[in-house]
Protein backbone atom coordinates (compact mmCIF):
# COMPACT_ATOMS: atom_id res chain seq x y z
CA UNK A 1 0.00 0.00 0.00
CA UNK A 2 1.36 3.44 -0.91
CA UNK A 3 2.03 6.15 1.67
CA UNK A 4 -0.86 8.28 0.46
CA UNK A 5 -3.34 5.38 0.60
CA UNK A 6 -2.09 4.43 4.07
CA UNK A 7 -2.52 8.00 5.35
CA UNK A 8 -6.18 8.34 4.36
CA UNK A 9 -7.05 4.79 5.36
CA UNK A 10 -5.40 5.14 8.78
CA UNK A 11 -7.26 8.33 9.63
CA UNK A 12 -10.56 7.07 8.23
CA UNK A 13 -10.44 3.78 10.16
CA UNK A 14 -9.39 5.54 13.38
CA UNK A 15 -12.20 8.05 12.96
CA UNK A 16 -14.70 5.20 12.67
CA UNK A 17 -13.18 3.45 15.68
CA UNK A 18 -13.57 6.53 17.90
CA UNK A 19 -16.64 8.26 16.48
CA UNK A 20 -18.56 5.71 14.39
CA UNK A 21 -19.63 5.99 10.78
CA UNK A 22 -19.50 9.42 9.17
CA UNK A 23 -23.27 9.65 8.74
CA UNK A 24 -23.89 9.11 12.46
CA UNK A 25 -22.06 12.30 13.48
CA UNK A 26 -23.19 14.71 10.73
CA UNK A 27 -19.54 15.56 10.21
CA UNK A 28 -18.01 15.50 6.75
CA UNK A 29 -14.74 13.64 6.36
CA UNK A 30 -12.51 13.69 3.34
CA UNK A 31 -8.88 13.38 2.38
CA UNK A 32 -6.92 15.15 -0.34
CA UNK A 33 -3.60 14.43 -1.99
CA UNK A 34 -1.56 17.05 -3.81
CA UNK A 35 -0.46 16.69 -7.41
CA UNK A 36 3.35 16.75 -7.35
CA UNK A 37 3.56 17.55 -11.05
CA UNK A 38 1.63 20.79 -10.56
CA UNK A 39 3.09 22.13 -7.32
CA UNK A 40 6.48 20.45 -6.97
CA UNK A 41 5.93 18.76 -3.62
CA UNK A 42 3.49 16.30 -2.14
CA UNK A 43 1.22 16.50 0.86
CA UNK A 44 -1.85 14.71 2.12
CA UNK A 45 -4.64 16.01 4.30
CA UNK A 46 -7.44 14.40 6.23
CA UNK A 47 -10.25 16.74 7.27
CA UNK A 48 -13.14 16.32 9.68
CA UNK A 49 -15.59 19.18 9.25
CA UNK A 50 -18.92 20.13 10.74
CA UNK A 51 -20.59 22.40 8.18
CA UNK A 52 -22.90 23.82 10.86
CA UNK A 53 -20.10 24.69 13.28
CA UNK A 54 -17.69 26.65 11.10
CA UNK A 55 -14.84 24.50 12.43
CA UNK A 56 -12.77 21.68 11.04
CA UNK A 57 -9.96 19.41 12.18
CA UNK A 58 -7.24 19.22 9.54
CA UNK A 59 -4.37 16.73 9.67
CA UNK A 60 -1.65 17.28 7.08
CA UNK A 61 1.46 15.29 6.24
CA UNK A 62 4.07 16.85 3.99
CA UNK A 63 5.88 13.96 2.31
CA UNK A 64 8.60 16.22 0.92
CA UNK A 65 9.63 17.51 4.35
CA UNK A 66 8.35 14.50 6.34
CA UNK A 67 6.43 16.85 8.65
CA UNK A 68 3.01 16.49 10.20
CA UNK A 69 0.63 19.29 11.12
CA UNK A 70 -2.62 19.13 13.11
CA UNK A 71 -4.94 22.15 13.22
CA UNK A 72 -8.33 23.24 14.37
CA UNK A 73 -9.55 25.60 11.65
CA UNK A 74 -12.07 28.13 12.91
CA UNK A 75 -14.16 30.33 10.60
CA UNK A 76 -14.05 33.93 11.72
CA UNK A 77 -15.02 37.13 9.98
CA UNK A 78 -13.35 37.94 7.61
CA UNK A 79 -11.50 34.64 7.19
CA UNK A 80 -10.13 31.69 9.07
CA UNK A 81 -7.85 31.02 12.04
CA UNK A 82 -5.63 27.97 12.43
CA UNK A 83 -5.10 26.71 15.97
CA UNK A 84 -2.22 24.26 16.35
CA UNK A 85 -3.61 21.19 18.13
CA UNK A 86 -0.23 20.24 19.63
CA UNK A 87 0.07 23.62 21.33
CA UNK A 88 -3.59 23.71 22.33
CA UNK A 89 -3.55 20.20 23.83
CA UNK A 90 -0.29 20.82 25.74
CA UNK A 91 -1.54 24.17 27.06
CA UNK A 92 -4.76 22.56 28.33
CA UNK A 93 -2.79 19.67 29.89
CA UNK A 94 -4.39 17.00 27.71
CA UNK A 95 -1.03 15.53 26.66
CA UNK A 96 2.70 15.95 26.97
CA UNK A 97 3.35 14.52 23.49
CA UNK A 98 3.34 16.42 20.24
CA UNK A 99 3.31 15.05 16.70
CA UNK A 100 7.12 14.84 16.48
CA UNK A 101 7.25 12.65 19.59
CA UNK A 102 4.41 10.45 18.33
CA UNK A 103 6.24 10.04 15.01
CA UNK A 104 9.46 9.03 16.81
CA UNK A 105 7.62 6.35 18.79
CA UNK A 106 5.30 5.06 16.05
CA UNK A 107 7.42 2.74 13.93
CA UNK A 108 5.72 1.37 10.84
CA UNK A 109 2.25 2.40 12.09
CA UNK A 110 3.01 6.10 11.67
CA UNK A 111 -0.37 7.36 10.48
CA UNK A 112 -2.42 5.03 12.68
CA UNK A 113 -0.41 6.25 15.68
CA UNK A 114 -0.97 9.91 14.80
CA UNK A 115 -4.69 9.41 14.18
CA UNK A 116 -5.21 7.47 17.40
CA UNK A 117 -3.22 10.07 19.38
CA UNK A 118 -5.36 13.01 18.25
CA UNK A 119 -8.73 11.25 18.16
CA UNK A 120 -8.24 9.76 21.63
CA UNK A 121 -7.47 13.21 23.09
CA UNK A 122 -10.49 14.70 21.33
CA UNK A 123 -12.79 11.91 22.52
CA UNK A 124 -11.42 12.02 26.08
CA UNK A 125 -11.13 15.75 26.69
CA UNK A 126 -13.00 17.75 24.07
CA UNK A 127 -15.56 15.57 22.27
CA UNK A 128 -17.72 18.58 21.42
CA UNK A 129 -14.91 20.38 19.57
CA UNK A 130 -16.84 20.37 16.29
CA UNK A 131 -20.35 20.81 17.62
CA UNK A 132 -22.26 23.93 16.51
CA UNK A 133 -22.23 26.89 18.87
CA UNK A 134 -25.97 27.19 18.36
CA UNK A 135 -28.73 25.32 16.54
CA UNK A 136 -31.04 27.03 14.09
CA UNK A 137 -34.69 25.95 14.31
Amino acid sequence: MSVDQNFGQAFRSSFREFFGEEGESDWEIYDLISNEELIGNTWMTFTVRNPLAGRALVFRYDTTEHRFYAFLKVQVIPGEEDWNLDQLFKKKGYTELDSAEVINESGEWLFHSLARHYFSIILSFCPRILEPDFVLD
